[in-house]
């Protein structure tokens, strides 16, 4: 049985923002939520938490009354909510609408120099996510657990012992930020997933660290992002007409997703024809120039489909085995449109018909449930 997990990071653009925070993220995710409901779909939205901490110490309670009022409509309509964390909103100033903060400060494993006072900052943190997110949900949904983890930009290093441990002790099961075989490193990210186990799924402990699993049952249970690599014939004709598209909308300045708000890590968003040119080269060489595919929605599920079965392939997975393999499917709401969510209905329908009676649509909460139920391990027996 294949378990496929929809996920959406629920997160502002963390460079800055051209709209209100509503227009960003609470109506595109409205609009998401409704399309999933309509679709028999389970939603399961990752937090980006401390931005709401943030935005209430500073005194601008609008934005986290509506984002709170939205998580907790998401689960009473069916749908979960778990923790997203990106750290460096803690001492992010806001300023006009833009995001100010220490690229040292992006991930846990960087937050300071001294191991023992990241390992405490980072507990800290998780525990007070887990404890945020039960505090406001539980009395709307009485079985809500926060479980599962994804660090802010898959950030789960470096130092990911010192984070792992950090989950195990705050009570987390469930970590959803490896992309297997993905890579990248900017001036606020440091990921290398391309040493992470084959396996659909599996452990992930301190000692064992992120390149190798851990013992069946200890540690935490990892559900990937899918993945997989393209040739390069396959890469240019799925990629290249949703490339064209983008760049075209730069360069008449209606680029209509990015027009809500920008990144950290891309040239910044600017209105003469000289800095349009250079955003539209720079989108275009990211979507062509990397082999790499990631189980990410967007306008065209055609990249979504090779994705999805690449990753099964690589994952060694079998129709009819018995050993159920649980996936997520990404998506960013303050970056949505119509036509992500046009390729999100058609993607659902045609991977349904494709496997048909091996696949069902479920959330964190529920994968931990069928791990839970999971039957020890047999112990080894050692000879004297």
């Amino acid at each position: 049985m294949i378990h496929l997990l929809y996920s959406a990071d629920y997160e502002l653009f963390l460079g800055g923002i051209n709209r209100p925070e509503e227009a960003v993220l609470i109506e595109p995710t409205a609009r998401l939520l409704e399309g999933c409901g309509s679709l028999g779909i389970p939603l399961t939205l990752f937090a980006d938490v401390a931005c709401l901490w943030r935005y209430r110490t500073l005194g601008l309670d609008r934005f986290p009354d509506r984002a709170e009022a939205q998580l907790v409509e998401a689960v009473q309509g069916g749908h979960d909510v778990q923790s997203h964390l990106h750290p460096h909103w803690e001492a992010t100033r806001i300023e006009a609408g833009r995001f100010r903060f220490d690229p040292e400060s992006y991930l846990c494993g960087t937050c300071s120099p001294d191991p023992e006072a990241r390992r405490q900052r980072t507990t800290a943190w998780l525990q007070r996510a887990a404890s945020y997110l039960s505090e406001l949900l539980t009395p709307h949904a009485p079985d809500y657990r926060c479980i599962a983890f994804r660090a802010g930009g898959y950030g789960l290093q470096p130092d990911e012992s010192m984070l792992l441990a950090a989950l195990q002790e705050t009570g987390y099961r469930i970590d959803s930020s490896i992309i297997p075989g993905f890579s990248l490193n900017t001036p606020v990210q440091r990921v290398d997933f391309t040493r992470v186990p084959t396996e659909g799924n599996y452990w992930l402990s301190p000692p064992s660290g992120l390149n190798k699993p851990a013992p069946a049952g200890e540690g935490i249970f990892e559900i990937p992002i899918g993945a997989c690599r393209f040739s390069r014939r396959h890469r240019w004709a799925v990629r290249l007409p949703e490339a064209l598209r983008q760049a075209f909308g730069i360069l008449i300045n209606q680029d209509a997703p990015l027009s809500r708000g920008q990144p950290c890590n891309e040239p910044a968003s600017t209105t003469p024809a000289a800095g349009r040119f250079k955003r539209a080269w720079w989108r275009v060489n990211t979507l062509l120039a990397n082999d790499f595919q990631r189980l990410e929605l967007g306008t065209d599920p055609r990249p979504l489909l090779a994705c999805f079965e690449g990753h099964l392939r690589a994952s060694g997975y079998r129709n009819g085995q018995k050993e159920p393999l649980f996936v997520a499917l990404n998506i960013h709401p303050k970056g949505i449109h119509a036509g992500h969510l046009a390729a999100l209905e058609r993607f659902h329908d045609l991977l349904w018909r494709r496997h048909a009676g091996e696949i069902r649509a479920i959330t964190f909460r529920q994968a931990w449930r069928i791990v839970e139920s999971f039957p020890p391990p047999p112990k080894t027996s050692r000879t004297p």
